[in-house]
C-alpha cells in the first residue's frame, strides 16, 4: 500500500463534536415507541391494522419520489401552492396535489389553503443543504436496484442465495462503480448514516490511549474525523480506495484535523496497514458471509502490533428479544456476499476462528454496538 500524508500550513479550528445521548434514556424510548405502536394495532380491527402495515410501504416510495424530484429542496423556505410547484418542476399539477396531500395525510407535511403545502420538522430532512440531511438515505432505501432484489425475496427464502445475481452480473460494488450516479447516492447515504451516529462513536473509547487509529473502509473519513476532532491528542490513518480517498482531504480539513491523519489506498477485505494501535472497522462485517469476513479479520490480525485492537462497530443482534435493524439483516440476505447480522456469541466464534478475543461490546444510542476485540495471543 502506498502512504500520502497530508500537510497543511494552518487548519481551521475543529468543530465541537456533541456529547451523545445517554444510551439507556434512547433504547427505552424506542422500546415505549414499539409499545405504542404494538397498542395502536391491538386496538384496530386485525385485518385493518395488517392492511395498514403493508401499505406503509408506500409511503416511503412517496417520499422518495418528491425527494428525487427536487419537491422538499422548493419548501424549504416556506409553503407554496402546489400548481406554482409544479409549473417550476415540469410536473403533473394534478397528480402531484394527489401525492402531497397523501403525504399531509400522513403527518409529513402541512396542507394549507389554496393547496398550498409546507414541510414538518420531520421531512425538512430531504432538503439537500440540511445539516442533518438524510435526502441520500431515502433515496437509497427505495432505489429500484433495491425494490428490485427485494421483490425476489421469496426465491431466496427457497435457496437460500442472494438475490443480487440473478438480477445483475456483477456484484454490488462493481456494479456501483459502473453506474457513477447510483454510487454517489449510494456514498451519499453513507456519509449521512455515519454523520449523525460518529459523535456516539467518538466519545465511546480513550482513542488516545490506542496510539493510531486506522480506519479501513472509512470513505472520506467522517467518522475518523469526528474521532480526531473529540481527541486532540488522537493521530489517525484513512484506509479505502483510491476514488473514494478523493474527498477525503476536504472533509478532514472540514473537522481541522488534516494534519493529524494519512491517507492509505487499498482493499481492506484483503489486508491492511500494519503496526497501528487500533483498527476500526464499520459496517463491513455485516455485508461479508462468514467466509469472506474471516478472511478480513486475518489479514487485520495481521497487520495488529502485539497488544493492537480491532474496534468492530456493527448491529449485535440480541440474544432473545430487543430492537436491532431486522430490515437491514434482510437487505444483506437479498444484496450482499452472504452477509448478515450477528449476535454476541456470533461474533465472538468469528473473531475466535481468526485469533482474535472479544474483549467487550459497548452499547451506543444509534442501531449499532462497538466490539472491542484483542489479537488472542
Amino acid at each position: 500500500m502506498s502512504t500520502l500524508t497530508l500537510h497543511a500550513a494552518s487548519s481551521p479550528k475543529a468543530p465541537s463534536i456533541p456529547k451523545a445521548p445517554p444510551t439507556g434514556v434512547v433504547r427505552f424510548a424506542q422500546r415505549l415507541q414499539r409499545a405504542l405502536g404494538s397498542l395502536a394495532r391491538r386496538m384496530s380491527p386485525p385485518p385493518f391494522a395488517l392492511l395498514d402495515l403493508v401499505m406503509s410501504r408506500w409511503v416511503g416510495d412517496a417520499l422518495a419520489a418528491i425527494t428525487e424530484l427536487g419537491v422538499p429542496d422548493r419548501l424549504a423556505a416556506g409553503p407554496r401552492d402546489c400548481e406554482a410547484l409544479a409549473s417550476e418542476l415540469g410536473l403533473h399539477a394534478p397528480s402531484l396535489y394527489r401525492v402531497l396531500r397523501a403525504l399531509a395525510r400522513s403527518g409529513l407535511l402541512v396542507e394549507g389553503p389554496s393547496r398550498s403545502f409546507a414541510l414538518t420538522e420531520t421531512t425538512r430532512a430531504l432538503c439537500t443543504d440540511h445539516p442533518h440531511s438524510m435526502r441520500n438515505m431515502v433515496l437509497e432505501v427505495l432505489r429500484p436496484r433495491n425494490t428490485e432484489v427485494w421483490s425476489r425475496l421469496p426465491e431466496s427464502l427457497r435457496t437460500g442465495a442472494s438475490a443480487w445475481g440473478k438480477v445483475h452480473d456483477v456484484d454490488l460494488w462493481t456494479w456501483l462503480e459502473q453506474h457513477p450516479e447510483e454510487h454517489g447516492i449510494f456514498h451519499g447515504a453513507m456519509v449521512e448514516l455515519t454523520r449523525e451516529a460518529a459523535p456516539a462513536y467518538a466519545w465511546a473509547l480513550d482513542y488516545p490511549s490506542f496510539g493510531t487509529v486506522c480506519d479501513l473502509g472509512g470513505g472520506e473519513g467522517q467518522l475518523l474525523a469526528t474521532i480526531l476532532a473529540a481527541h486532540p491528542t488522537a493521530r489517525g490513518v484513512l484506509v479505502d480506495a483510491p476514488r473514494v480517498l478523493e474527498g477525503a482531504p476536504a472533509v478532514l480539513a472540514r473537522y481541522g484535523v488534516r494534519e493529524r491523519c494519512e491517507l492509505v489506498p487499498g482493499d481492506v477485505f484483503s489486508s491492511a496497514p500494519k503496526g497501528h494501535g487500533l483498527y476500526l472497522a464499520k459496517n463491513i462485517l455485516h455485508g461479508l458471509s462468514d467466509e469472506l469476513g474471516l478472511r478480513a479479520l486475518r489479514a487485520w490480525r495481521e497487520a495488529m502490533p502485539p497488544g493492537g485492537a480491532l474496534a468492530v462497530i456493527d448491529v449485535v443482534v440480541p440474544a432473545t428479544e430487543g430492537p436491532y435493524l431486522q430490515w437491514l439483516d434482510l437487505q444483506m440476505l437479498l444484496a450482499s456476499h452472504g452477509g448478515r447480522e450477528r449476535t454476541r456469541d456470533e461474533f465472538a466464534g468469528l473473531f475466535a476462528s481468526a485469533g482474535l478475543r472479544l474483549e467487550r461490546v459497548i452499547e451506543t444510542p444509534t442501531p449499532l454496538d462497538l466490539l472491542l476485540a484483542r489479537r488472542a495471543d
